[in-house]
């Protein structure tokens, strides 16, 4: 147990300064690191380390020092966090309320910024953190609505709302959806291959095999049917669940996207009534315990006789020899309602808690950048930055010209430049991954697809937003198919 003294409060220091900051305004490293290590030393606080972030802008948390820093807070090792003014943290309010509570309070760290004389520690600073709630809580539904507002009233004008992937048979210009002769030609062929009666997998292999692809990405069976029941192909737009007329021009007529819908409702009903014992799940479902996949598995009632349904891990089951992997192995079993009820409900909240889907996403590009070789990298751009650092100290003491400086600093910030660039490459998203804008949309007509009860609807919209499932006793981990 580690026993502190009452009077060695231990305390970050953090220090941000831009070029042109440093030059014009006096916010050298040097000047601000003097400032701060006096004022600790007045009240009696251990400096534990000090982060410096120069040459960073101050609109975002994307800085590597104050990354650093985050995890020290995170790791108990402070106190306090001090800062020379409130802006050398964040120029953005809803970031410094953010760093404030959700990081700096929440680990139990003190935010003091000597400048205004705020520190979080007294009742006065904690007054103002409500009343920076308050505001920022204002300015993300101010912008929350006039978003909701415009995209609403952009798609009752017609307009389409642009997502990150543009849609297939359609490019982007000018604000507008305007027809892509190529693929809309593949989009005709489909729609009438399949009014033929030919199945979707077919259709893909078919498309692939002719090396007709879309957008230079092969064909699979989760496009082609979300595109066969897409009604911005007759010519609308969508928002928030609702159709309005479109201004693009239509790919496919109306008669024959009714054709289309009346197959795959027949397709829907046939399935409905030939399948008592839903396997949407079956093939995503891996066990934590053994590592051996999970099957559906029927039983008999005792009491009516009526047949029953289970998802359990094949080595529990032994049914099928081959998939055994520990005969031993004792993991739970689910009913087949129950278990696909709480992944369903997973789906769900993704439409309807942003958050949720927010926290998703930040917890799978956390995964990515634990990468080894993203470590590096990073360690290497945070050398380069201290470089810099030094560089500016220099200058600030009038030991460098701003000429000298520049030389000095052009090729330590041009291979930065690229590092950041690598970086970026290295952490984006997964070709294919979906945007939120095709998230929500998948989600939005979830609903829908399982009040018709088609099992292909089904288990291709889980296929398009799920990797895997799996299942450790009472706990159930979804690896999901984004970010």
């Amino acid at each position: 147990m580690v026993i502190k003294s009452i009077n060695k409060t231990r305390v970050l220091l953090y220090i941000r300064v831009s070029t042109h900051e440093q030059a014009l305004e006096g916010y050298s490293v040097q000047e601000q690191t003097e400032r701060l290590e006096k004022y600790a030393d007045a009240m009696g606080w251990t400096i534990v380390k000090t982060y410096t972030d120069p040459g960073y802008t101050g609109a975002d948390t994307h800085r590597p020092g104050l990354r650093e820093m985050i995890r020290a807070v995170e790791d108990g090792r402070a106190d306090k966090v001090l800062v020379y003014k409130l802006d050398r943290l964040s120029r953005s309010q809803k970031d410094t309320l953010y760093l404030i509570e959700d990081v700096f309070l929440k680990h139990n760290t003190d935010f003091v910024s000597m400048s205004e004389n705020f520190d979080t520690g007294t009742a006065f600073g904690r007054a103002i953190i409500g009343i920076l709630a308050v505001f920022a809580q204002l300015e993300r539904e101010t912008i929350k609505e006039r978003m909701t507002m415009g995209r609403e009233a952009r798609a009752k004008n017609g307009y389409y709302s642009a997502s990150a992937r543009i849609l297939t048979g359609y490019d982007y210009i000018d604000g507008l959806l305007k027809v892509n002769e190529y693929e809309a030609m593949l989009i005709k062929q489909i729609f009438e291959m399949f009014n033929g009666g030919t199945p979707i997998r077919t259709i893909a292999e078919d498309l692939n095999e002719k090396g007709l692809y879309h957008r230079a990405t092969k064909w699979n069976d989760t496009t082609i049917r979300r595109l066969l029941d897409n009604r911005h192909y007759i010519g609308e737009v969508k928002y928030a669940g609702k159709w309005y007329p479109g201004r693009q021009n239509p790919i496919i007529d109306k008669k024959t996207f009714d054709t289309t819908q009346k197959i795959l409702k027949m397709r829907a009903d046939s399935y409905v009534g030939s399948n008592k014992h839903s396997v949407a799940l079956t093939g995503f479902i891996w066990c934590g315990c053994c590592g051996a996949k999970y099957h559906r598995q029927l039983w008999k009632a005792r009491n009516d006789g009526t047949r029953k349904a289970n998802y359990m891990c094949y080595s529990k089951s032994r049914k099928v020899k081959s998939m055994i992997v520990d005969p031993n192995c004792q993991n739970k079993t689910y009913r087949v309602d129950e278990l696909e009820e709480i992944v369903f409900n997973e789906i769900r909240k993704l439409g309807t808690d942003p958050e949720y889907l927010e926290k998703i996403r930040e917890d799978i590009i956390q995964e990515r950048e634990a990468d080894e070789s993203i470590k590096i990298i990073k360690k290497e751009i945070e050398s380069l930055t201290s470089q810099i650092s030094n560089f500016m100290d220099l200058y600030s003491i009038n030991r460098l010209t701003l000429s000298e400086v520049d030389a000095k600093i052009a090729p330590l910030a041009d291979k930065r430049d690229k590092l950041e660039t690598d970086l970026r490459i290295k952490t984006k998203p997964a070709d294919g991954a979906l945007s939120p804008e095709e998230i929500e949309e998948l989600v939005d007509s979830f609903g829908d697809i399982l009040d018709r009860g088609d099992l292909d609807e089904i288990r291709l919209t889980l296929t398009a937003l799920i990797k895997k499932i799996i299942i450790t006793g009472d706990d159930i981990t979804i690896h999901w198919n984004f970010a």
